[in-house]
């Protein structure tokens, strides 16, 4: 069966949480060296109004599918998108923009149960945002299997999107600085 398309807004931030756990948890990026330095490492941890928690969904420019995205945070900014791991396709990073590409598009889709698949086809294969480790906080990439409840997220708009630097279009001077 097809997936029919996302209903993700470019212009809203989501907050993305796995339902495999009663806890549910909340993909987030680990806070280890602040915005300019940060590594870009992936956790999942408890729901909160934390702006790395925030996501943008932004249509692929380089794909027709219309259920294709690149994806980056309110936290980290706009100049940082998710790609996979260079050295191991099982491990997601924000990488920032202008760092060589390796897989900036995600594909999404529908398990049919309210709940979502998020992927990447960097090493060949699609691989799904999972969950793993001892303590289930680590997210992992891994082949997509339906009977995996860990690979199952809901998708939630939190709030419009309205930061300037969010915008892919130049603030005009209507809206810029000092205008009353």
């Amino acid at each position: 069966m097809a997936n029919p398309q996302t209903p993700l807004s470019p212009s809203h931030f989501h907050r993305i949480t796995n339902t495999s756990n009663p806890s549910n948890p909340t993909l987030d990026i680990v806070n280890d060296h602040g915005t300019q330095n940060s590594t870009g490492l992936l956790k999942l941890t408890h729901e909160g109004y934390y702006s790395g928690q925030y996501w943008a969904f932004i249509p692929s420019p380089a794909s027709s599918n219309p259920n294709t995205f690149r994806l980056r945070t309110w936290w980290l900014g706009p100049n940082r998108l998710l790609d996979v791991h260079a050295d191991d396709t099982s491990k997601a990073v924000l990488r920032r923009a202008d760092d060589t590409p390796h897989a900036l598009d995600w594909r999404i889709g529908e398990w049919g149960d309210g709940t979502w698949w998020i992927g990447n086809e960097a090493s060949g294969v699609l691989k799904v945002m999972d969950v793993g480790g001892e303590n289930r906080r680590q997210v992992v990439l891994r082949e997509k299997d339906e009977g995996a409840k860990t690979q199952r997220w809901r998708i939630e708009v939190i709030r419009e999107i309205n930061e300037d630097e969010f915008q892919d279009r130049p603030a005009t001077p209507e809206e810029g600085e000092g205008c009353v």
